[in-house]
């Protein structure tokens, strides 16, 4: 199982990267478009800020889970430093299954939220709300994927005796 969900994990997080490397750029024109059609024209699109605000958004879900994969999240190392390895095994487990917690209450509420607002549309595009908001379930269905992954590697390296990062 490892392997595959390494395999999985790779290409999952690579689409997050790629996919954010895409948005970030095209939110970037959307707003620099809209300003200059709003100040020089007088002018502006009804559904640039919308699609702007909504790429915000997904860019924050998915580099928010391709942070958690490339474990670039804040840590404290320096407290945990100040600990025996089998302390700091201990903490690094307990701090992934808290993390999952709160990963999957996340999940399962903005998977609620999400469905919920099918009926209610966008105020300039007129699509349903369902998709701007499922990028929370998604970007926190990814934290649970990857996060589940790094748990696995410190179980197994806690069995091994390797040092926990």
């Amino acid at each position: 199982m490892g392997f595959f969900m390494k395999k999985i994990n790779d290409l999952l997080s690579w689409v997050c990267g790629v996919l954010v490397i895409i948005m970030l750029p095209v939110m970037t024109v959307d707003i620099f478009v809209q300003v200059v059609m709003r100040y020089v024209f007088s002018s502006p699109f009804m559904w640039a800020e919308e699609v702007a605000r909504y790429l915000l958004v997904w860019i924050s879900c998915l580099g928010s889970a391709y942070a958690v994969r490339k474990v670039m999240h804040i840590n404290i190392v320096f407290v945990k430093n100040l600990f025996p390895d089998t302390i700091k095994t201990l903490m690094s487990i307990s701090s992934h299954i808290i993390v999952m917690l709160f990963f999957v209450f996340c999940l399962y509420h903005g998977w609620i939220d999400s469905i919920e607002e099918w009926a209610q549309r966008t105020a300039a595009m007129q699509i349903p709300m369902t998709f701007p908001k499922l990028a929370i379930p998604v970007g926190f269905g990814l934290m649970v994927l990857f996060n589940t992954e790094l748990l696995i590697e410190d179980i197994k390296g806690a069995f091994s005796g390797r040092e926990i990062s």
